[in-house]
This record gives structure tokens, sequence and C-alpha cells, in this order.
């Protein structure tokens, strides 16, 4: 569940972290069907204590050993695209639906940093949020750089993702013994 435009809040980060962990124990596979734009960031939420369930999260996520496969439905901008889709959650499959937008900065800040001289030349910030989301966060750009695995067409997302978890279903990890997590 998703608050405030779509921003996952501290209890729902939280939530999602205790059951990582819990599927993990019982090497349970988890899907992720991923469509938000991150993180609450308002005060409210920092006094509520966002960054440490988010953090808590990401943990969770790239401590786990299970199978974890990504799925990318809608919106995956910045730090929930790291938390749930990145490389550095370890996710064994990331695919997108090709509707799915992916990016390092949501819409609005990526054309404000990166084509300010365009938008001070005249152009509106609508359509040049509308071709960075057609050129650069797409699913077939973030393909080609590598960060996602495949875009799939949602039809066909049950049947890959059944192939997939067969194919996960021995996946077996062996780690150095560690003090800490």
């Amino acid at each position: 569940r998703s608050h405030n435009e779509g921003r996952l809040c501290a209890s729902c980060a939280a939530k999602a972290a205790k059951l990582v962990r819990l599927f993990d124990a019982f090497s349970l596979p988890v899907v992720t069907f991923v469509d938000t734009m991150g993180f609450e960031a308002t005060i409210e939420a920092e006094l509520g204590g966002s960054l440490r369930s988010a953090a808590m999260l990401a943990h969770a996520y790239a401590e786990a050993t299970t199978a974890k496969i990504a799925v990318i439905t809608g919106r995956a901008y910045g730090s929930s695209f790291i938390t749930f889709a990145g490389k550095g959650a370890n996710s064994d499959m990331v695919l997108a639906w090709p509707s799915a937008e992916i990016g390092a900065l949501a819409p609005k800040a990526a054309v404000t940093v990166l084509w300010n001289d365009r938008m001070q030349k005249g152009e509106a910030q609508a359509d040049l949020e509308a071709e960075y989301k057609e050129t650069i966060a797409c699913p077939v750009a973030a393909a080609e750089g590598g960060y996602i695995d495949e875009v799939i067409e949602p039809a066909k997302t049950r049947e890959i993702l059944t192939g997939a978890l067969d194919m996960l279903a021995g996946k077996r990890v062996s780690r150095m013994p560690k003090k800490h997590s």
C-alpha cells in the first residue's frame, strides 16, 4: 500500500522487510511487482522513521538468498528501483512491462536537471517530461543498459514467472559465516 502520490510510508517498508525476511527464512521465492515513486520524503515521515524503514527494506532484499524476481509494472524511480530491482538488491531476474518507467530520477526532477537549458529556451516542461519517459526512462533503454533482463508483455507475465521460478527452484547460496549481517 502506498501513500503520498505513490510513495511508500515507513510502516509499509517495515512490513515488506519483515515479509522478505520471513520468505528468506523458509526459502520461499520473493516476486515483487514494482510500481512506486519511492519512499515518503516529508518531515512527518522522517520523524516516523521512514529512512530507517527504507534502509531495513533495502537491506532485507539485498541480504536475502532466496529466489528474487522483480516485475516492474509501472514506475520505478531512484530509490525504489535500487531497493526492489537494482543490482544491489541481488535480484535473480528483473522484468519490465513495455509501459514501465525506469530511471534514476522522476521525470520532473530529471528534466529540471538534464534539460534546464531547453526549458530556458522555451520548451514546455510537460513535453520534455514526455520525451524523457519515451527515450531515457523507458524499459527498452533500461534493457539496453543492462539494468533489467527483459521487457515482457503483460499477458505473458504468468508464463514467464512460472518458468523463472522453475529455473530458480534449486537455487542455493552458500556464504562464508560472518558475525553480523
